[in-house]
C-alpha cells in the first residue's frame, strides 16, 4: 500500500491525486448542470457545487485502491 505519489520527485499524499480526480468529475458534472440549467433548483447553488465536490471526492476516494 503506497501513501505517497512521487510526481517530479515531489512526494505529495495520495488524497491529492483523489482530489484532482474529483475537481476533474466535478467541472464536468458543473457544466453539465450549467446547460441544463439545473442549478436552479437549489436554494443555494454554491453551495450546493461545494457539497457536490465533497461527495465527489468521497466517492473517488472510496473506490482508489490505495485505501
Amino acid at each position: 500500500m503506497r501513501h505517497e505519489i512521487s510526481v517530479l520527485g515531489v512526494y505529495a499524499p495520495s488524497l491529492v491525486l483523489c482530489a484532482i480526480i474529483a475537481a476533474a468529475l466535478w467541472f464536468l458534472v458543473d457544466y453539465l448542470m450549467l446547460k441544463l440549467s439545473a442549478w436552479q433548483l437549489f436554494w443555494h447553488p454554491p453551495l450546493a457545487r461545494l457539497a457536490l465536490y465533497f461527495v465527489l471526492f468521497g466517492a473517488v476516494s472510496a473506490l482508489y485502491p490505495d485505501f
